[in-house]
């Protein structure tokens, strides 16, 4: 029967030399020992080698991968892949919501480049406006939960009128959560005045809302007289020139998203 060297497994299966001794610490895999003490494989180590780089694949643990070899018969090793099916269900599902975060994030931080000092027209998405950080706590959301301020304009003055917090609806149902929120209120609007605002506090200028306010009047929108404001996710350094660098960085800044929704 034909040996190979470690050398030559090595070569033909792309695995390290220390792996293969590893494996062999292990016990999943026994190579015998030349008279010179040089190890030496058969054709059969080599296909166990390749299942277990096959179960390892399938993110099978070591141990695993010893039972599916020499301890386990086939309806066991049936069980332990409908476990595994399960598990990487589970995974896949935190992936995606974790995918969908991290998208609805880009979008934010999009909107900062884009409308920072900006002022344009567009939708507030559907919320779930919920008062209570108590509850959100017994729902195990508050990481979901953006901070936000609602304020009523006057004339020539800005009065901050309650605290609350929004979950998205696209999160919620991305969460499964739709029905534990029901009872909560939706806020949305079909259009609204938005900018992006930096400020050295979470909590906006009154003249930079009241700045917001009179550009949607000069362009013909009558507004509701009601502000929403929240700060971005995260905060940024402030540079100390225009063109970015680590080293410039002397303050911090927030970013805060301002909604002046538009009477319909």
């Amino acid at each position: 029967m034909k040996k190979y060297s470690i050398g030559e497994v090595s070569l033909r299966l792309g695995l390290s030399r220390d792996t293969l001794r590893f494996y062999e610490k292990k016990g999943i895999i026994q190579p015998d020992k030349e008279d010179n003490g040089y190890r030496s494989y058969t054709y059969e180590d080599i296909s166990r080698l390749l299942d277990i780089m096959y179960y390892r694949r399938l993110h099978f643990s070591l141990e695993d991968i010893e039972r599916f070899l020499y301890k386990s018969s086939l309806h066991s090793s049936r069980s332990m892949i409908q476990e595994k099916i399960t598990e990487e269900k589970e995974q896949l599902e935190l992936h995606r919501q974790s995918l969908m975060h991290l998208n609805q994030l880009k979008t934010i931080y999009d909107n900062v480049k884009q409308g920072l000092n900006r002022y344009q027209t567009g939708p507030m998405l559907s919320h779930y406006k919920i008062n209570d950080s108590e509850e959100i706590n017994d729902l195990g959301i508050p990481d979901l939960c953006a901070p936000f301020q609602e304020y009523e304009i006057k004339e020539k003055h800005v009065k901050r009128k309650e605290d609350f917090f929004l979950l998205s609806e696209e999160t919620a149902s991305a969460m499964h959560m739709n029905s534990d929120l029901k009872k909560f209120p939706i806020l949305k609007w079909e259009t609204c005045v938005y900018t992006v605002i930096d400020s050295d506090s979470v909590i906006p200028d009154e003249d930079k809302i009241l700045a917001a306010v009179n550009w949607g009047k000069k362009q013909g929108y009558t507004l509701t007289g009601t502000a929403y404001c929240g700060a971005v996710t995260g905060y940024a350094p402030k540079p100390k020139t225009e063109e970015e660098t680590e080293e410039d960085f002397d303050s911090t800044i927030h970013y805060l998203e301002l909604y002046l929704p538009v009477s319909t």
